[in-house]
C-alpha cells in the first residue's frame, strides 16, 4: 500500500476514534430520545429475541437497584413467559431450600421472617451475607409468589458450600483455594447451565434472568489471563445473540475511593440523564455514544462499552443510590455461638486477628445506610453533574 494512502487511512481511523470518545452532551441526549424505552419493557423486549438476559448489578450493597429488579419480577409477563431467575449470591446446594421458602405459604409475617432468617444463616460461604438487599429481594419474591398462581423459581449459582462441614481454618482455606472458587465466573456459568437444562419450558422455550454483579456480568477476559467473566462464558456457551448483557448505571467502581467520584465518560452519561429529567430507561449500547467510548477498566484490555455489554438501564441518578449493610436480628442469642465459630474459622483462614462478639456482631446485625456516592456526598456529586450541563 502506498505510504500516502496508508497515512490517510491512519488519520481517518484516529479521527473516528477521537469522535467516538468526544461525543457531546447533545449526542447522548439525542440517542436517549431516539432509542430508549421504559426499563421493564426493555428487558421484556430483549426476551422477545433472546432466551437469557443478564443484569449487571451496581454495588452489592445497593438497595435501590432491587426496586427495579422486583418491578421486573412483579410484572405478570415474568411468571407467565420467563419463570426463572438466577443470582450470583447463594450457594448452589441451597437452591432447593430457598425455593421451599419462597413457594410455601406462611401463617404470618413473623413465621415467614423466622424461616427467612434461618435460611439466610446457611446461604453463603462468608460467616454471613451482610447485604440487606438480600432480605429485600427474597421477601419481595416471596410476596410475588404468594399473590400469583404461577410461581417464580430461584436458582443459586455460587460455589457449593456448607458451614456444617467446615470445622477448621485449614478446611476453609482449602475451600477458598479450590478451583471452583479460583474460577468463580466459570463455576457460576456451569451451575447455571446445569439448572437451566432442567427448566420446564414455558410456551415451548426456556428463558432465564440472571442477576450478577457488574464485573462478573462483563463479556470480557482479563488481559493476559485465562479468566473469562461470567457474561463471556454465557455468551460462548449459549450464543452471543441468545444472551444479552445489560448494565445498570453506576460510576467507575475501580476508582471509587479517589477524591472525586469518577463518573463514566467524565460525567457525560449522568449529565444526559439529568437533562432527560432522570427518567428511567433502557436501551441498546451498539450504535450509540454510550457504546463507543472506552470501557474504564483496562484490566480487560482495550475495549469499548458495546464490547462488554449489550445494553444499559438507567435507574435513578447515581446520587440517589443507597448502600445498606446489616440485617437486624440475624445474629440472635441462640445463633451467637455458631456465629463466633464461623468468625474464628474465617478470620484465621484469612490470617486476620479474630474479633470479639462485641466487635463482630454489629458488622452483620446493625442496619446501616449511606449514600451510594460514598466517600463523596450525594450533593457534591449532584453539583458536579449539573455543572457539566451549565458549561
Amino acid at each position: 500500500m502506498p505510504k500516502r494512502i496508508a497515512s490517510i487511512l491512519c488519520f481517518i481511523c484516529i479521527a473516528l476514534c477521537c469522535h467516538a470518545q468526544n461525543s457531546t452532551l447533545d449526542d447522548y441526549v439525542a440517542s436517549i430520545k431516539e432509542r430508549s424505552c421504559e426499563p421493564v419493557d426493555y428487558i421484556f423486549n430483549l426476551f422477545d429475541h433472546s432466551d437469557i438476559v443478564v443484569i449487571g448489578e451496581r454495588d452489592h450493597r445497593d438497595t435501590t437497584q432491587y426496586e427495579l429488579i422486583l418491578d421486573i419480577l412483579r410484572d405478570p409477563r415474568f411468571a407467565e413467559e420467563i419463570g426463572y431467575v438466577y443470582t450470583e449470591v447463594g450457594c448452589i446446594n441451597r437452591t432447593k431450600d430457598v425455593n421451599k421458602l419462597l413457594q410455601s405459604r406462611y401463617k404470618s409475617d413473623k413465621s415467614f421472617n423466622d424461616a427467612l432468617y434461618n435460611y439466610l444463616r446457611t446461604e453463603d460461604f462468608n460467616p454471613l451475607w451482610d447485604k440487606y438487599n438480600r432480605v429485600q429481594f427474597l421477601r419481595g419474591l416471596y410476596e410475588i409468589n404468594r399473590n400469583s398462581k404461577q410461581k417464580i423459581t430461584l436458582g443459586l449459582t455460587d460455589c457449593k458450600f456448607s458451614w456444617k462441614k467446615i470445622k477448621t481454618a485449614k478446611e476453609y482455606s482449602d475451600f477458598d483455594d479450590s478451583p471452583a472458587c479460583a474460577y468463580r465466573d466459570s463455576t457460576m456459568c456451569f451451575h447455571f447451565a446445569k439448572m437451566y437444562a432442567k427448566q420446564k419450558p414455558k410456551n415451548g422455550k426456556r428463558k432465564a434472568l440472571i442477576i450478577t454483579n457488574h464485573p462478573h456480568a462483563l463479556n470480557a477476559t482479563f488481559e493476559g489471563k485465562d479468566y473469562h467473566g461470567q457474561g463471556k462464558w454465557l455468551k460462548e456457551q449459549f450464543g452471543n445473540d441468545n444472551v444479552k448483557i445489560v448494565m445498570l448505571n453506576w460510576a467507575e467502581y475501580t476508582n471509587m475511593n479517589k477524591q472525586l467520584t469518577p463518573l463514566v465518560a467524565n460525567g457525560l452519561w449522568d449529565a444526559a440523564f439529568e437533562v432527560m429529567g432522570c427518567k428511567s430507561f433502557g436501551m441498546d449500547m451498539k450504535g450509540t455514544p454510550f457504546g463507543k467510548i472506552s470501557y474504564f477498566n483496562d484490566r480487560y484490555g482495550e475495549m469499548k462499552w458495546e464490547d462488554v455489554a449489550d445494553g444499559i438501564i438507567y435507574y435513578k441518578p447515581f446520587y440517589e443510590t443507597v448502600l445498606t449493610i446489616g440485617i437486624p436480628g440475624i445474629v440472635s442469642a441462640d445463633f451467637e455461638e455458631e456465629f463466633m465459630r464461623r468468625i474464628k474459622i474465617y478470620f484465621e483462614a484469612m490470617d486476620l486477628a479474630v474479633p470479639t462478639l462485641e466487635e463482630a456482631k454489629p458488622a452483620y446485625d446493625r442496619f446501616t445506610s449511606f449514600p451510594g456516592t460514598h466517600p463523596q456526598t450525594s450533593q457534591s456529586v449532584r453539583d458536579a453533574i449539573r455543572d457539566l450541563i451549565t458549561k
